[in-house]
This record gives C-alpha cells, structure tokens and sequence, in this order.
C-alpha cells in the first residue's frame, strides 16, 4: 500500500470481550433461532462483544482473522475476542462502514487483499500484521487499473457482494471487479467486458440481473434467474447437486447470496443454505451446508464460510453475527420421557447396531453418526446392569447381576444360557478361546465351563484380596485386576498374583493393551504406559482434565481418543511413544467438548467395554447423556496453526506502535503484550508459551497467562529477545513463532563514556590511593631507618670521638714535639727533619678528615633545614685554611697549590660544609694532579670557584654524574640510593652541593685537564 500516512497505522483501542458461549450466555436467543440439529451456533452482539449490531459485510483475511463492517466501526474477530477500528484511533470522518472492497490488484506485492469502505466514500486497507490504516491513495491507484472510474469517488464503481446494499443499475453506472492475474471485468449496460492488463478480451451481452465470481470464474443471472457463463460468448449453466433434493427448488426460485471478497456464491431455498462451486464447463454443484434455519426472518444480507475450519458466518443488519459450525460428534439416546440416557456398557449388536446395557438398540442411520433408538430388550432394561457387557465370537454376549450370569442372542432379547453363582459376580471377562472368567464381590475367581451345551461355574482361585474388578487382558495368560487402590497381574493357568507396584496406589479406570505395552487411565492421576514392570507418566492438558480419564480408543490413523469428566481428548500416538521413549517432548492434546456435539462434557467409564468400534469405523463413546458417535476419520482436527499477532502494546499504560523491534523507556516499570492468534477452535487448544532471553536471563518457557497478555517488569539496560510460541499440531516440533526485539537504552550512568570516564577516576584513585598508602609505609619505613640510622650514627659518632679522634690528638700533639725538637737541634739529617714536616702533616690532615666525616654523619642525623647556616664566607681565607692541609703531601709529590682569588671574595654558604667540599675536592685533585693544581675564584654572572688539575682528565661518566641538577634534596636522596659511581668523598661533595644548593660543573679542557667548578646561585 502506497501514501499511507505512518501515523494513521495506529493501533485501535482494543475492546478485547471473552467468547463466552451462547448456551451459557444467551439461551434464550438460541432457542429462539431454533439451533439446527448437527450444528453448533453462537450469537454475537453487542451484547457480547459487537460494537453494534449491524453486520453488513463479512471478510477473512490471510491470516485467518474475521472483519465485520458495522455502524459503529470495522470489527476484527480472532474466534473468541473481537477488537474495534472506529474514529477514536483512526482518522475517520464516520464510524459507519458498508462493504469490504478487493483490492484492485489482488495478490500484488505487500498489497492489503481488501478495504472496508465507509459512508463518507474513506477507504481503510486491512494490513497484512493485522492490523487496519486509512489509505487515502487508493481511489488514485484503482483509477489507473480501471480506465472507467470518474475523478470523483464513487462507492459503487466497484461491485459490491449480494444482496447489495444499494441498487445495482448497470445502466447510468459501470459496476468494476477483479479475479486476479491482471484479469478483470466490467459491466455496464448490458455488456461485460473482459479484460487482461488493460487489453479487452471479450465483450458479453445479455440482460444480466446480477454479475459475480466464483472464484476466478464469471457468471452472471439473467432476468428470469438462469445462470449465464461469461466468456466470449455466453453459456448456459446446469445447476445440480444438493439443491435438486430440495422439493421446493423450480431452477430460478432462489435467492443468491455473494461474498465480493471471498468471491463466494451461495443459494438460499426453503431454510436451507447452499454453496455453490463450478464442478465442469457449463456445469454448477451446490452442497447443503445449513439447514432448518431463516435467513429472511433473522435479516441475514452478509455470508462467509470458512472452508478450512467449516465456520458459516452469517450476518444479520439487525441481529448482529451467526456462527455456525457443523459438528462430528451426535449424542445418541432415547426420546422417552422414562428413558435412561446415562450409559456405561455396550457391544455391538446385530448388522451395525449397538445394544446398551440398558437393553436400547442404536441403529445407525445411513451415511450419519446419528442413530435410531429403540427398547429392543426387556430383560436388560429390567435388570439394568450397567457395568460389563462382553462379546463372544458369534456376536452373543454375557451380563451379570448378583448372582446370575447370562448369556443373550446378539439382539438382547433371547437368553441364551443361566448360570447361578455361589458368590455375588461383580465383574466378566472372555479369553480367546471363549470361555468366561467371573470375578466376584468377595475373593474367589470362577471359570464358566461348557459341556455339550451346558454351562457349569468353577471355582478357579480364592485371591488374596477381596472386592476387586477384572479389567482386561494383557495377553492370553494374564490378566489385570483392579481394587480402589491397586492393581495386580493375574496368571490364569498358575493362579499367581502379583501386585504393580511401579502404578502405586492408583485407582485405575481402563488398560489397553498393544505391542508398545498397556496403556492405563487412572481417576486423578492421569495417563501411563506399562511395559513390564515400569511406567512412563505422560503430561497433563494445560487445564488437568486429564486427571481423571476413562477409556482410551485407537482409530485407524494412529490417534488415541481419550474420555473424561470433562471432554474428549485426541492425541497423536506417535508423539505418546516419542515422549514414553525420551521421557520429554511435546504431547499435544486436542480438546473437544459440547459444542463438537456432545449432550454433556461427562463421559463415564468404570466399565466393561468402555467403548465400541463398528467395523465402518463409527466408535460409540458412553456418557451421562446419551452414547456419543462419530467416524475419526472424517473428524477433521481444528488446529491452531495460524500466526500469532501482537493486539497491543503498551508502556507503564501508554500505547506504542506495535513494531518487530522496539526501543522502550529506560525506567519503565511494566511493559504489557496483548497477544492472539486467528483460531475458530475451542480456546482451550491454545497452548501459548514466552521466553525473555538477554543479559543475565537464559531462555525459559512460561505459559501465556488465559488473557493472552504478556506482562514484562523493567529490565536492565541491553538488547533482548522475546520468543512467543504456539502449539500448532501432533509433530513433534509443530510450533509456530513470534519474535519481538527489545532494546533498554542505557542511563547516563550506563553509557560507555561515563564508565570509561569512571573507570580512570577509579584507576586514578587507585594510584593516589597506592601512592598514598606507599608513602604512609614509605615514611613509616623511613622513620623505622632514621631512627636505626640515628642510633647508628650516634654509635659511629661516640666510636670516632673515643676511639679514633682522642688516639689522633695525643698522635697529633705528640708528632708536634718531636717535630719542633727536631728542628730545635743544630746537626740533623734533612731526610730526618723532612720525613718529620710530612709526618706531622699528614697527622693534621687525618685529623682534619675524621672530623669532616665526623662532622658529615652528624648532619646526616638531622633535617634538611637543620643541617646547614647560611653566612658570608671569605673563600680566600677559606681556602687558604684548607690547602694548607696538603702542603705537606703536595711538596712530597712535587705539585704546585695555586691560589687565583682575591681576598675580598666572599659567597652566601655554611661555612663548614663548604670546607668539606672544598677540601674533598682539594684531596681528589691531589690524587691525580701532575704537577699544578689551581684554585680560583671569579663572578661573572655567577660566583664561582673553580679547582683545577693537570692529570689525565675524569672520566665522562663521572662528569655527567656530577653535572646532574635536581629539583631538590628529595629526589636526589631517590636518586643517589644505589650510586653507580666510586669514591665517598665525591659522593660527599655532591649531597653536600645539592644541599646547599651549589651547581658543580665537571668538564675536561683540551689540555686533558680536569676542571670542577662550584657556582653559587
């Protein structure tokens, strides 16, 4: 569909109403219509759903959906709810709607297949989801199709179904329809024309009445009611079928009813409906699909059958909708007023009849499940025992009552043998070879015994328990008995008993025994399958009907009937043994009730056979009323096997447009699905489950609550699946699918950005938090050093004072006198008098450097503003001091000291720890000088002394690592805590220049000789 406006494809304001059925809800209106025998009809109105009560046209969509128009809006029923389309969620000028219009072009492309059009000429396209949208483009499409449409819009150019809803006058208006594959028709005047793509292929004349499909076919009536072929020429047409039955029918006496959608004819004749389908060229069959009910008098103008399911709409301008669906299943009983319709025993009597226990003879009538009733004998109705009839070869059959065994004529009404018990007999069973086994009220088991035509009891057995029912037979030898609350095996050759224990303590109703094992009904424990001595339980119906199952019959299409309290059941046999073999899978039941054509939904069992199967297939079913018949093979199985569609959809109340993939709210609390499928078959059949698969959630099926709403609480943010499924058949994977895709946005506090943003905060945090914590243990661990640091050093510093300073004084002062004695004496050896000056000098300079490291470990015990004063210090007296200290050592290796400063200059530093630089520089200088070491001191820009020496120049390395400046004393502590480099003195030189803040500069001049200056900044 093309220029549909994406707002007007909105949804409707659902009025979704519960199908309750019409024999609860309006009886009184049904029998009012006098229901028709063999069908099953309910009434609708806006009573019970309608919007209003005037159904003038009737269409099903390919989805299997209902549309009515009415006057208060176009109507969509799915077999149970009906949803309203009127001017509250559509863009409509008038709720009130006449016809369904085909769509011009049926089956082109995503084309709607037809259009309700309303009063005001607007035309609302039925969407392929469902759904319906206003198409104000589809009078511009249709005139390009037919050449004839005027430019104003016309609500009869198009044909319109029969009986039309306005005059039909061909004459002052051309009527246009299509059957599809470019082929359509137009009739105007007394013409027809045929066209294909535009280009005519015939033109038919004659005084046409009415012009129709049928199908794909044309056809047309004539003024006298005669059916006219349409073609190049124009044919007659024979009518036969059903209709010639009907003893009113004179070939034209009818009255036509057309589907223009569904491009249905069906002819009305005497309270009998007809269908009628071309059979031949020339030819018409009709086929009775209602009878004994009036259309005239209930104002039926609209008409459809579903032919899949057997559903007839009819719909009524006043009355509102007429469902009726041809029933399977016929509740045979006896129209007496003293008669008992409450049934339990049968066989099968003479020809095709059925004889009851209560001496009734069921005579079917030909080609039906219906069946004549008759008292045929007198002593079963006396006697009226209910509960076990069984068949002898030749068609007589054995009852029991009390003490008394009969043996009857197939008919019921001959005796053909007595037997007196000395035991009250409860219940009988045949073996093949047909003899009669008794069980009786108290323990003991007889056998009837024939000699030469007389027969005797003989006691076989007395069991070990008391009161039980011979169900049936296992096989030749064995048979099954069954108490309240157990059932036992019984070999009939031995005598032995022996309990199943696998079943418990069960009240068992029927077994069936096939080469698959016995198959065992239970009163409110359900279904099993014996094999041996183990059980296989099979699943319940949704509504645990099946609790309390009686009778199990197979048909000869491998399904199993099952009866209950509460309904029949049909269920495929192979899906049993499937799940019998993989103890999981699908078992779908297929419900039947009432309105299949039952007189009640209780089906009785308890009894001896539970059912019978003529040889034509007819199986005759026992209930409270009446014996229930019907043919399986022409019971044609309602599956729900259509799609499953989303009605609505709304948000915390809010309704969304209905979509396969939504974005909902982030914060929403609730997200509510109303949900159907098209299906005419009882609601009970429907077995709807979901699943919600994404994050966190793994796939879990869940039933479909009995309104069809699927209700979701809020969900994190992320992408999930939604998977809605029905059963829709007896194969083991006979499900349909419906996928819906939800999207949750994430919160702002979801988004990847804020997490990233998040996460490095967090990792942020962390280091800080690292850093934090590491310094805490850091300084710990340095207070813990410090304080052993201090300890140490205190030691080192008490060791030096009384071990080594106190030794250097006395050696000191002692080197002194012996000196100064020596140069007081007049004839001694220079070499004597030398050795004694460098002796003495290197006693002082020890001296001067134990106190220099003295005075280094103590500053190490203290704080970094604590270890040093800041004063002017005269560097020419300061150096003077200092070099004097190598005097001695620098005569001895014949190296010059030179001072280059004037005595005027002075720097900004702590006096005693510039000495200690000074003279470890002094002393390292002396260590590889050649000849010349020079001292001097300048300012340009910066104040500046620099030491000198002529040896082989330091080594880069060592340069670099003098060069480095750092930020503070800190980082050089970090930093200097593995030094790679040798020599404490240097090491000494530069803690104490980074301390004082004093730059020191290594570098080799070209010369190879080393120059260190010390820049104070």
């Amino acid at each position: 569909m093309s220029n549909v406006p994406a707002q007007w494809s909105l949804l409707p304001k659902y009025v979704p109403v519960l199908l309750l059925y019409i024999a609860l809800l309006l009886p009184g209106r049904i029998i009012a219509q006098q229901q028709p025998e063999g069908y099953w009809l309910q009434h609708f109105t806006d009573e019970n759903g309608l919007p209003q009560n005037s159904v003038k046209a009737i269409a099903q969509d390919r989805n299997g959906f209902i549309w009515l128009t009415t006057e208060a809006g176009l109507a969509r029923f799915d077999g149970h709810r009906f949803i309203t389309f009127e001017k509250s969620v559509l863009p409509l000028l008038s709720n009130r709607f006449r016809w369904f219009v085909p769509s011009p072009q049926p089956g082109a492309g995503n084309a709607p297949e037809f259009y309700a059009l309303s009063e005001k000429n607007e035309y609302v396209a039925i969407l392929s989801n469902g759904l319906a949208s206003v198409d104000t483009a589809f009078y511009d499409n249709y005139k390009k199709i037919n050449p004839l449409a005027r430019n104003e819009i016309r609500h009869n150019s198009i044909l319109q179904g029969y009986p039309a809803q306005y005059p039909v006058v061909p004459d002052s208006e051309h009527y246009f329809t299509s059957s599809g594959n470019g082929i359509s028709y137009v009739w105007q005047g007394a013409e027809i024309y045929g066209f294909q793509n535009g280009k005519r292929l015939f033109k038919a004349s004659g005084a046409f009445k009415q012009f129709f499909l049928i199908g794909r076919i044309p056809y047309a009536l004539d003024l006298n009611g005669n059916f006219k072929s349409i073609g190049a020429t124009v044919g007659n047409v024979v009518v036969g079928g059903d209709i010639l039955a009907n003893r009113r029918f004179s070939g034209n006496n009818f009255q036509l009813f057309w589907n223009n959608v569904s491009r249905q004819a069906f002819l009305y004749l005497d309270s009998s409906l007809y269908i009628v389908q071309s059979s031949a060229a020339g030819k018409l069959h009709t086929q009775l699909i209602l009878k004994d009910f009036d259309l005239e008098k209930t104002k039926i103008t609209s008409l459809f059958l579903d032919e899949s399911s057997g559903s007839l709409f009819l719909g009524s301008v006043t009355n509102g909708l007429y469902l009726f669906k041809k029933q399977d299943f016929y509740a045979n009983k006896l129209a007496a007023d003293n008669a008992d319709n409450v049934y339990y025993a049968q066989v099968a009597g003479t020809g095709r009849s059925v004889l009851s226990s209560q001496g009734y003879a069921f005579t079917p009538q030909a080609g039906l499940p219906k069946a004549v009733v008759s008292r045929t004998s007198p002593l079963l109705e006396k006697i009226r025992s209910s509960f076990f009839m069984v068949r002898c070869a030749d068609g007589a059959f054995w009852f029991q009552f009390a003490y008394d065994v009969y043996k009857m004529d197939p008919s019921g009404k001959k005796i053909l043998a007595h037997v007196r018990l000395p035991e009250k007999a409860k219940s009988l069973n045949i073996e093949r070879g047909g003899r009669l086994w008794v069980g009786c009220e108290t323990n003991g088991m007889y056998s009837i015994e024939e000699s030469k035509g007389r027969f005797t009891p003989k006691l076989r057995y007395r069991l070990n328990i008391g009161n039980y029912t011979i169900l049936d037979r296992e096989n030749q030898e064995t048979m099954f008995l069954t108490t309240e609350s157990a059932i036992y095996r019984l070999n009939t050759r031995s005598g032995a008993l022996k309990k199943i224990h696998a079943l418990g303590n069960m009240t068992v109703r029927s077994a069936y025994t096939t080469h698959d094992g016995t198959w065992i009904t239970t009163y409110g424990n359900g279904i099993y399958l014996l094999r041996g001595e183990k059980v296989v339980k099979f699943p319940l119906d949704d509504n645990r009907f099946l609790a309390t199952a009686h009778c199990i019959v197979e048909d000869r299409n491998g399904f199993f009937w099952i009866t209950t309290n509460r309904g029949l059941f049909q269920v495929a046999k192979k899906q049993l043994l499937a799940y019998a073999t993989h103890q999981k899978g699908l078992v779908y039941y297929l419900y039947y009730d009432k309105r299949n054509g039952f007189a009640t939904n209780e089906f009785n069992g308890g009894c001896q056979p539970c059912a019978v199967t003529l040889a034509d297939g007819t199986v005759s079913l026992p209930s409270m009323d009446g014996l229930i018949w019907f043919k399986p093979e022409t019971v044609r199985p309602e599956l729900p096997n259509r799609q499953i569609f989303i009605n609505e959809i709304r948000e915390d109340g809010k309704t969304i447009p209905v979509a396969d993939s939504l974005e909902v709210s982030r914060d929403f609390e609730q997200l509510r699905l109303t949900i159907t499928t098209p299906y005419l078959g009882n609601e009970k059949n429907l077995r709807m489950q979901y699943t919600l698969s994404g994050p966190g959630r793994a796939e879990s099926w869940m039933p479909v609550n009995p309104d069809f709403v699927i209700a979701l609480p809020g969900l994190a943010y992320g992408a999930y699946v939604l998977k809605i499924r029905n059963v829709t058949g007896f194969g083991t994977n006979d499900y349909t699918y419906k996928t819906l895709h939800l999207q949750v946005p994430r919160a702002w506090h979801e988004t990847w950005w804020f997490r990233s943003l998040a996460a490095l905060v967090l990792t942020g945090l962390f280091f800080i938090a690292v850093r934090i914590r590491s310094a805490y243990h850091i300084k710990k661990e340095r207070e813990a050093n410090l304080i052993r640091h201090y300890r140490v050093i205190s030691q080192i510093i008490a060791a030096v004072n009384h071990d080594i300073q106190t030794p250097l004084h006395y050696i000191g002062f002692s080197l002194q006198q012996f000196n100064a004695y020596i140069h007081r004496q007049a004839a001694v050896d220079p070499l004597i008098v030398r050795m004694s000056d460098e002796t003495l000098d290197t006693s002082q300079r020890l001296n001067t450097l134990t106190r220099n490291i003295l005075d280094y470990i103590k500053l190490q015990s203290k704080s970094p503003a604590e270890r040093w004063e800041k004063r002017t210090v005269n560097v020419s007296a300061l150096v003077v001091s200092t070099s004097r200290l190598f005097a001695g050592i620098a005569a001895h290796r014949e190296i010059a000291i030179r001072t280059d400063i004037d005595p005027g200059f002075t720097v900004e530093s702590d006096p005693n720890l510039l000495a200690i630089i000074i003279h470890n520089l002094i002393d390292n200088a002396l260590k590889v000088s050649q000849s010349e070491l020079t001292i001097s001191a300048n300012q340009t820009g910066l104040q500046e002394i620099t030491i000198a020496d002529d040896g082989d120049g330091i080594p880069a390395e060592l340069a670099n690592w003098l060069n480095k400046n750092y930020n503070s004393y800190e980082e050089w502590l970090r930093a200097s805590q593995n030094p790679g480099q040798k020599g404490i003195g240097l090491v000494i030189v530069k803690d104490l220049c980074v301390l004082l803040g004093i730059q020191i500069h290594a570098r080799v001049t070209g010369e190879k000789k080393t120059s260190i200056a010390l820049k104070f900044v």
